[in-house]
């Protein structure tokens, strides 16, 4: 595992570690000068690698769009992200190259970064921020500007004298069926005051259970990796939903210290607007999610 600061010839260090890919390489960098890397673009992937990038949906890399339509011609996949307002932003500088090499920091690949000062830092062999950065991009890969919206806005608690906001929670019943079947209700809950209805009764997801399974089970450690970040990826997938979900939970009961038995609604995945406004755990409540699997 190594880490290595560099704070000039950047582009250099861009095309020196692209040039090692194998397998696969994922862009999410606000702006890019496709003109000027385009050809290692195009090396990547004549080299039988695969190739995804984001970016900023803007006039300058529009300026582009050429480029952008014959490296999609030669097999790139390229999203320009539009945000919802001109003062959000898809701001990452990032590249992850084999699931291995991690490039991050504040240099954007366009031509005024040059004359700026700038940095970027080449991660090499630290897995765990590998699955990060991997999941980080994946969200940025799925979502739509719709959904962006919609995940931005929190509706007021309309209980009396409270302040609070209302979310929505996929609540998932503790334990699966012989059939690996879960089963859970979509809740809306207000943190603050802890009102809360349900929206949607009885959806029913066997894929998180199965991948957890695989994860318990697993005793390699890059396999145990990969099914990491195909858990990440399959929760980011809800916030596709035609029900807006702002974050997912797990019912867990059992006994605390041996002697005090204890239940809550654990919080396994947040979508990246809710931040700290939702708790990690709600202690002492099911939301009423108890099914007999």
């Amino acid at each position: 595992m190594t880490v290595e600061s560099h704070f000039e010839n950047h582009k250099s260090i861009i095309e020196a570690n692209l040039k090692q890919a194998k397998k696969e390489v994922l862009i999410a960098v606000a702006w890019i000068n496709f003109k000027k890397y385009a050809e290692i673009f195009k090396n990547v992937i004549a080299n039988k690698v695969k190739l995804k990038i984001v970016c900023s949906d803007n006039r300058q890399n529009r300026s582009h769009q050429t480029i952008i339509d014959d490296l999609e011609k030669l097999g790139a996949e390229i999203k320009l992200l539009k945000m919802p307002r001109p003062t959000n932003h898809m701001h990452h500088k990032f590249a992850i190259i084999d699931s291995d090499i991690i490039l991050n920091g504040s240099f954007n690949w366009s031509p005024n970064a040059k004359n700026s000062f700038e940095n970027i830092i080449v991660i090499t062999g630290y897995r765990n921020e590998v699955t990060k950065f991997i999941s980080e991009f994946y969200k940025l890969w799925e979502i739509e500007l719709k959904t962006i919206k919609d995940l931005q806005t929190h509706k007021k608690c309309q209980e009396k004298n409270c302040d609070g906001e209302l979310f929505n929670i996929l609540v998932l019943s503790e334990n699966a069926n012989k059939y690996f079947e879960v089963y859970g209700d979509i809740i809306e809950v207000c943190p603050y005051c802890m009102f809360y209805k349900t929206l949607l009764s009885c959806t029913s997801d066997n894929q998180i259970e199965l991948m957890l399974d695989a994860y318990h089970a697993s005793s390699d450690e890059y396999e145990t990796e990969k099914i990491d970040r195909g858990i990440n990826r399959l929760l980011d997938s809800y916030v596709k939903s035609q029900l807006t979900i702002h974050a997912i939970g797990r019912v867990n009961s059992g006994l605390r210290n041996r002697d005090e038995d204890f239940v809550e609604t654990k919080i396994i995945w947040k979508n990246k607007f809710v931040e700290d406004r939702l708790p990690n755990e709600f202690d002492n409540t099911t939301f009423g999610v108890v099914y007999d699997n």
